[in-house]
Parts: C-alpha cells; structure tokens; sequence
C-alpha cells in the first residue's frame, strides 16, 4: 500500500520510527522547516530526494501527483486540505479523543480544563473540521499538573507503539470505524498569546492547571502588573491566615508571588522575570 506521511515538526517523525523501515512512505512532507539536526532524523528513513518542506495545499498537490498514494496520513500540518480529500483518502493524526475538542490547540484546553482524561485519534479527514470516521484511538489519565509537552510526548509514544500494528490491521480490513458524532462533539477555538494571562483568581484550580499546562509552552502563562507582563513558570497551592479577597497580592519576593483566589485559598506563583514596584496589600492583579 502506498502510503504518503504528511505533517510538522516531530509529527511524521514518530510514525516513521514505528514502521521501523518496513513500509515506508513514498514520500514525507513537512509543511514548515525544521533544523538541521531534525532533518537530519528524517533522513534516516527517507530518501532526501523524496522529502520536502514549506508548503501549503496548491505545492503539497503537486508533490503528491507524482507519486500518487493509496492513503495520505497528516500528522499535524495545520491548513484545511481542500483539494487533497478530492482525489485520496486521508486519515488525520489528532491530540484529543475525539469528538471532544475538534479544533486547534486540542490538548491545551483539555488540560487547562481539566479533563480526567486526554487522548489522540487517527480519523478520517473530511470537509468539516476534525469531523471524520474514527480508526483508532488511545487516551491516558490527565493530571492537573502535567504540561502540554509532556502530555503530548506521551500520546505521541502511543502513536509510535502502535501505528504499525494499526496499518497491518488496516490493510487486512480488520479495523470498522466508529462514528465521530456532533451530538457529542465540542469544538475549540484556536488559542493566541493573550489566552495565557492568568485573571481566574476565584478559581484556584484553574490557574493551577494554567500554569502547569503551559510552563512547556513559547508562550506560558503570565501575570500583568503596572501593565508588565510577567511569565509564570510553576504553581503552588497554599492557604492564608487572614480572608484576602480574590487577585490581591498578599506577598512577593524576588522570584515568586503569592496571590489569593478567595477567603483563605491562595496560590504561590514561581516567576521567570522581575516584579514591578507595589504595594502589598493594596495592590490587585
């Protein structure tokens, strides 16, 4: 069966390494570059002349007609295919359990939200986003300190420990695909840098799960004080002696704040970067 294996970063990378050199794509490609040293990893099991990079879906058609698969796997390219699902059958590689959190930035929310349980699909690529048929799925116990790399390595690892087996029960017709139903489905929105700020004081749990999510993260969570924002690296939760209402600023030091989230309930905040001059007490985030 040929097979093309499509996508970003480290994505493909996993499926490669799971096919151990047997069955390997005809072609791979990344829509974003990479480094040197990632390529390099690619180039253990393709040959470079059938290895690309930067492209979208016009540049990605073209590239496929040449080599004309049977299936296209996508690991985490992140424009809508249009075009491609005209002409082959695409199986798209997703980081939650679907139909719960269709969308972008999928383990984010779930573990900010604090789902008991986070997962990764492969389904069938449709018009609607994240909508297809199901093929298989793996899910693992969320935590409300675990950060989006580690939860991602971890789902990622199930994916590499599987997708061989899956494909060899694919070929034999031994895998029915389940329906991905709406009436079960939540759909999320694409996260931006501002959705890292932490403002939900009356909800310790919450900020907790924020912070640990994120410390991963180009963009981590961040309080603002005197209009500096201030990345936050860990979490604590701790109580007070006195009621403090929420987003005060009860203590600081160089290096962390404590702030409370209500009545007694406060939390203790590890920064990665100084804290501006105020007053404590008197001073709200």
């Amino acid at each position: 069966m040929k097979l093309a294996l499509v996508g970003n970063n480290d994505g493909p990378l996993r499926i490669l390494r799971s096919l151990q050199k047997k069955d390997l794509p005809v072609c791979v490609g990344l829509q974003k570059a990479i480094s040197r040293d990632l390529e390099n990893q690619y180039l253990q099991y393709i040959n470079v002349n059938n290895f690309y990079t930067q492209f979208g879906e016009d540049l990605l058609f073209k590239i496929l007609e040449q080599y004309q698969p049977e299936i296209v796997i996508n690991c985490f390219c992140n424009f809508k295919f249009v075009k491609l699902l005209n002409i082959y059958k695409v199986f798209n590689v997703h980081l939650s359990a679907l139909p719960r959190y269709r969308g972008r930035h999928p383990l984010h929310w779930a573990l900010i939200n604090g789902e008991q349980q986070i997962g990764i699909t492969i389904h069938e690529m449709t018009f609607g986003f994240d909508e297809g048929p199901i093929y298989w799925q793996k899910k693992i116990r969320g935590t409300d300190n675990l950060s989006v790399s580690a939860a991602r390595e971890e789902l990622l690892q199930l994916l590499e420990d599987d997708f061989q087996d899956f494909m060899l029960r694919y070929k034999k017709g031994e895998i029915t695909p389940h329906e991905n139903l709406d009436e079960e489905a939540t759909l999320i929105k694409r996260r931006i840098p501002a959705d890292s700020e932490l403002t939900e004081w009356g909800n310790r749990d919450l900020i907790f799960r924020k912070v640990w999510a994120l410390c991963s993260e180009k963009n981590p969570a961040f309080i603002t004080i005197n209009n500096q924002e201030i990345p936050v690296k860990e979490a604590e939760k701790i109580n007070f002696n006195s009621n403090y209402s929420e987003g005060r600023i009860v203590d600081f030091q160089d290096g962390f704040v404590e702030v409370s989230c209500g009545g007694r309930a406060g939390i203790r905040l590890k920064l990665l970067g100084h804290i501006p001059n105020f007053k404590i007490d008197q001073d709200y985030i």
